[in-house]
């Protein structure tokens, strides 16, 4: 099989031998697969990204600085079944699932060695997670399952009442899937802040109410956060120094929702925060109830995302793709597909 392959950085398509289905598992063709923020970050980071997960462990984890296929947010096709599998789905149907392989410890799909992520034309997945795509849903829509169902669960960590105003700082595919939620869920005023013209332009079409460039703008003091006791803070961005800048800014009592992943050593100053009585929420990943729900979201229309894809590539087109997604301006989301030429 054809398989984009990274290692420390580098990106390549090579012919690694197709995967055999175990017990419990479905041989499936990757049908699209998205391009995340933690793919470019494991590219432009991988030893930082490795002794990350050597140390604190997680779901998504890369442990090798060998060569490893990444995709973790994906829909397939089913193909075959491995031993002692229902076969509760055939040939030829669409699915997704949570991006891990049932294992003692758990295979995360797109940051291991053992197991190809959705930028290889096949890959492996447990029959027990698989979700039927419903009829109707194109494959690389339902390819944003996984991000959205990330937008989802930062939004219920947060256990907002319904009356709070929102800030999203960040507008990458992380905060655009907040966004998306945070809308679904009714709440707002949602004000949305980034540097790039490109993603405001995004964060209004999935529903914010105001974009603001922090250049020109505090967002923090935007009029529309008119009670700063019900204002809640989400960082989706993962660079140093946003926590620092956050407790400097926030106002007294806020609640921050700590959704970008720094891979970097960072600080900050408990003092302010202290100071201010903040309230700090990290959130990771999702429930499988969460993914569930998020491709049901997609299909139903709750989500609107269809724009958010605005490339699709071939595995040949991967390595570009990376560099393309470093300058924020043009793409929200580019789907990988793997059967695509070019």
């Amino acid at each position: 099989m054809r398989a984009a392959l990274m290692e420390r950085g580098r990106i390549w398509v090579d012919d690694p031998p197709e995967p055999i289905p175990g017990r419990g598992q479905v041989l499936v063709k990757s049908a699209a697969c998205g391009i995340c923020g933690s793919d470019l970050h494991a590219a432009a980071h991988t030893e930082e990204f490795v002794a990350t997960s050597l140390e604190a462990g997680g779901a998504f984890k890369l442990t090798s600085l060998d060569p490893v296929v990444l995709g973790h947010e994906f829909c397939a096709e089913v193909v075959d079944f491995g031993p002692d599998t229902a076969r509760r789905f055939r040939a030829g149907d669409l699915v997704c699932s949570v991006p891990m392989l049932r294992a003692s410890p758990a295979i995360p799909i797109g940051y291991s060695t053992q197991t190809p992520g959705g930028f290889a034309q096949y890959m492996l997945l447990s029959e027990d997670l698989l979700i039927a795509v419903p009829t109707g849903t194109p494959a690389p829509i339902a390819a944003l399952t996984e991000p959205m169902a990330v937008g989802l669960h930062a939004v219920r960590k947060a256990r907002l009442r319904g009356s709070e105003a929102a800030l999203v700082l960040g507008c990458g595919p992380v905060g655009l899937a907040v966004i998306t939620a945070l809308k679904a869920a009714g709440i707002g005023p949602v004000v949305a802040a980034d540097y790039s013209a490109g993603r405001r332009a995004f964060a209004a079409g999935q529903g914010a109410d105001i974009s603001v460039d922090p250049r020109h703008e505090n967002a923090f003091s935007h009029p529309d956060l008119k009670k700063p006791e019900d204002v809640v803070i989400f960082e989706c961005v993962g660079v140093p120094g946003m926590l620092d800048n956050i407790f400097v800014n926030a106002p007294r009592n806020a609640r921050i929702v700590v959704v970008g992943v720094c891979l970097q050593m960072d600080h900050a100053r408990p003092l302010i925060a202290v100071n201010k009585e903040l309230n700090i929420q990290y959130v990771l990943g999702y429930t499988i109830d969460e993914f569930s729900e998020s491709l049901t979201s997609i299909a139903d229309g709750r989500f609107d995302v269809d724009k958010l894809v605005t490339a699709q590539v071939g595995l040949e087109g991967v390595a570009d793709a990376f560099t393309t997604l470093r300058q924020p301006d043009e793409h929200a989301k580019i789907i990988v597909s793997p059967w695509q030429a070019g």
